[in-house]
């Protein structure tokens, strides 16, 4: 009895324990099936998701429509997009391939002109009409002035006046015919620096010998969402290392209407004027940051005139030398006058508007109607 009772102890011990142990096995399955199950969920999502924006970009949209927000404001191609839109989807232009071909026409065109102060009429009318194109083609662009890309130094490629418009609309008299006469143009840039501060600079060689800078430092505000105004401080002059500050208060209205990043920047005059932006090495280099940020010296005035009182005495020296010739001091006086022509107003054209003329038409118009008023005639 004792035998039999034992072998039945082990019997149904024996058999709790594979019970307990099928249990088991279940339970595992079923833990392995679930999590199995959760995983393959979201990768079949991740994938179908994957396949989907790769259908988008490469069937539906072309090798050329790919949507690409990786840098700002700049698509396929190196065409910027104007940033995000709302929403912080990014916005593709439907005629990109018309736009890169325009951007290229233009740039192509503008070659070898001296930033559009020396072009055959029926190129220039090509170019701006490329640079017209250009505008309309980008009319849906978001607003260039709220990309970050805009702050940048940049080279003034092209520049065209408008049909209301005096003068050279970049540089000024410097760039008039007298100007790049006197004063040769060796580079003409403009600086648009956070938070609001825009700079322009022209730098030259009087007479193709003497280095020498003009520039206008000053501070935008916002018009509208492609359009600011800039309020210049008096320009600087800068010659044989001298810096001066002469030339009335200055400013400007510029609209960009257009701009692709690292690759041109549109900017159109409140008189028609248009210009072509772009960013190379000459506009990269720290000489020219450190030339645009020249500080006016109090003696620089007194030390150039020193300099002309010399020159003009050596000639006189050579004049006698000669047996009395006329003809070198009549050449540096008409030299002189001739620079002097140019610098008048600090080489800012008419069709700049010049603080102290509009202080002073206020101040006639204000004289005028108190005038009025009292009886008198203006």
């Amino acid at each position: 009895r004792r035998t039999r009772s034992r072998t039945d102890v082990r019997a149904t011990t024996f058999a709790s324990l594979e019970v307990w142990r099928e249990t088991m096995l279940q339970r595992r399955a079923s833990t392995a099936l679930a999590a199995s199950t959760a995983s393959a969920v979201p990768s079949s999502f991740a994938g179908w998701s994957r396949a989907r924006a790769v259908g988008l970009s490469s069937s539906s949209r072309g090798p050329d429509r790919r949507r690409r927000c990786g840098a700002p404001g700049v698509g396929a191609g190196g065409i910027a997009r104007g940033g995000r839109a709302r929403g912080g989807q990014c916005r593709v232009l439907k005629n990109e391939d018309e736009v890169n071909r325009t951007i290229d026409s233009i740039l192509e065109d503008i070659k070898g002109t001296d930033s559009g102060a020396s072009v055959p009429a029926d190129l220039r009318a090509r170019i701006d009409g490329n640079i017209n194109k250009l505008i309309e083609l980008s009319s849906r662009q978001s607003s260039p002035l709220e990309n970050a890309a805009l702050f940048n130094s940049y080279t003034v490629a092209y520049s065209s006046p408008g049909p209301k418009q005096k003068g050279a609309p970049a540089g000024g008299r410097f760039r008039g015919k007298m100007g790049r006469l006197l004063f040769r143009t060796t580079g003409l840039y403009q600086m648009i620096l956070r938070p609001n501060l825009a700079k322009n600079l022209v730098s030259f060689k009087l007479f193709g010998i003497l280095p020498g800078s003009i520039a206008l430092v000053g501070t935008f505000v916002k018009l509208n969402a492609k359009t600011v105004k800039v309020l210049f401080e008096r320009p600087k002059f800068t010659l044989l290392g001298q810096t001066f500050s002469f030339g009335p208060k200055s400013s400007v209205e510029l609209e960009t209407p257009c701009f692709y990043a690292n690759k041109i920047r549109v900017g159109r005059g409140s008189l028609g004027s248009l210009f072509v932006f772009t960013v190379d090495e000459k506009s990269q280099r720290e000489s020219v940051l450190r030339e645009v940020d020249r500080t006016p010296r109090p003696y620089a005035v007194v030390v150039l005139a020193a300099i002309v009182a010399a020159a003009l005495y050596a000639l006189r020296f050579l004049q006698t030398k000669l047996g009395g010739a006329k003809a070198p001091m009549v050449a540096a006086c008409v030299l002189l006058v001739a620079t002097a022509s140019v610098l008048v107003r600090g080489g800012i054209d008419d069709f700049n508007e010049c603080e102290e003329d509009k202080q002073k038409a206020a101040a006639a118009a204000a004289s005028g109607s108190s005038a009025s008023s009292n009886g008198a005639t203006p």
